[in-house]
C-alpha cells in the first residue's frame, strides 16, 4: 500500500499544474481522512511516510492503543472473533483501515460478552493499563 502511494504522488509530480493543483488536492484530503497526514500536509510529506504510520491506522493496532486489548496478539484475535464494532458495526478484518472520524467510534460491540464491564478481561486489560497485575482465576 505504501509503494501505491508513493506511486500516486510521484505521478502527481509530473501532471500538468491544473491537473496536479486539483488531483493533489483530492488525494491529500483522501490521506487526511485516513489519518496518515495532517490537514496542512502537502506532496513531499505522502514521499515522506513511513510504513510505521500507516500500520498505525490498522484496526488491530488502534484496538491495542485504545486500550481495549492487553497485546496486539490479543487485539487482533478479539478483532477477528466480532468483538470489536466500528461505528456501530462488526468489523472483523484486524487489517481494516480505520478512517480518522470512525476512531472514537471504536468499542467493544454491543452483543459481546466483552461489552459487560465486569467481564474478566476487561478487567485484566484494564489492570494492564494501570500496570499492576491481577491475578487471573
Amino acid at each position: 500500500m505504501l509503494s501505491e502511494v508513493r506511486g500516486i504522488a510521484r505521478s502527481l509530480l509530473g501532471a500538468t499544474e491544473a491537473e496536479r493543483a486539483r488531483l493533489e488536492r483530492e488525494y491529500l484530503s483522501k490521506l487526511s481522512r485516513i489519518g496518515v497526514l495532517s490537514e496542512s500536509a502537502s506532496i513531499d510529506d505522502i514521499l515522506d511516510l513511513e510504513i510505521r504510520d500507516l500500520l498505525e491506522r490498522r484496526l488491530q493496532t488502534l484496538v491495542f492503543r485504545k486500550g481495549l486489548a492487553k497485546t496486539l496478539y490479543q487485539a487482533r484475535q478479539l478483532v477477528s472473533h466480532g468483538h470489536i464494532a466500528v461505528a456501530g458495526r462488526v468489523v472483523s478484518v484486524p487489517g481494516y483501515v480505520v478512517k480518522r472520524d470512525e476512531e472514537p467510534k471504536l468499542k467493544y460491540f454491543e452483543h459481546s460478552p466483552l461489552s459487560k464491564s465486569d467481564h474478566p478481561l476487561r478487567k485484566i486489560v484494564a489492570a494492564a493499563a494501570a500496570g499492576q497485575a491481577v491475578a487471573e482465576s
